[in-house]
C-alpha cells in the first residue's frame, strides 16, 4: 500500500496562484514534469529554466530583491548540490527562498526515513542541519499545506521547503 500519492499537476499550479507566485525558477525535474509542462503553456506564470540548483537559487535571490515572489521547484537532489549558496542565501544574506522539491527516488511504499535511498532518507536531516523549515506532502490530504508552505518564506522572510512525497500526476 503506497504511503505517498501524487499530486494533480492543477493543484500545485494553483497552490503556486493561492501563494501569489511571480515566477517558477527550475531546472529539468521528472518528478514535477507535469507541473513544468502545465505551466508551459501558461503565459500568466513564467517559468525560467537555469542550469544548476545554485543558478536557481541565485535567480530567485535576485527575483526577490527585484520585488518579485518566485518559487524554486527542483529535485531535493538540487538541495544537497546547492547547500553551500543555500546556506549562503539564507543564513548570511536573509534571503528568503520558496522551494518545492520532488523526492526523487523515492519508493512509494515507504517512509522518507526508512528508504534505501541515501538522498531520499537523509534530505530532512539535510534541511535540519541547515535550520530550515519544511513540510512534506504525501498526497490530497496534505495538498493545502503546499500554498501554506511557500508562502511561509515571505511572510517569514526565511527559507521554507515544501517537499513532494511522490511525482506530481
Amino acid at each position: 500500500m503506497p504511503v505517498a500519492q501524487g499530486i494533480a499537476a492543477d493543484v500545485v499550479v494553483g497552490a503556486l496562484r493561492a501563494m501569489g507566485a511571480t515566477h517558477v525558477v527550475t531546472v529539468p525535474d521528472t518528478n514535477q514534469r507535469t507541473v513544468l509542462e502545465l505551466l508551459d503553456g501558461d503565459p500568466g506564470l513564467p517559468v525560467l529554466r537555469a542550469a544548476t540548483e545554485d543558478d536557481v537559487l541565485g535567480l530567485c535571490a535576485g527575483l526577490w530583491l527585484a520585488g518579485a515572489m518566485p518559487v524554486a521547484a527542483i529535485q531535493q537532489l538540487g538541495l544537497f548540490a546547492s547547500a553551500n549558496a543555500l546556506r549562503g542565501i539564507t543564513h548570511d544574506m536573509g534571503i528568503p527562498l520558496a522551494i518545492l522539491a520532488g523526492l526523487y527516488g523515492r519508493e512509494l511504499d515507504r517512509a522518507p526515513d526508512d528508504s534505501s535511498a541515501s538522498a531520499v532518507r537523509l534530505c530532512v536531516p539535510l534541511l535540519e542541519a541547515l535550520e530550515l523549515p519544511w513540510t512534506l506532502v504525501e498526497g490530497p490530504e496534505t495538498e493545502s499545506e503546499i500554498a501554506r508552505g511557500l508562502a511561509a518564506a515571505f511572510e517569514q522572510r526565511c527559507t521554507s521547503v515544501v517537499l513532494l512525497g511522490a511525482p506530481t500526476a
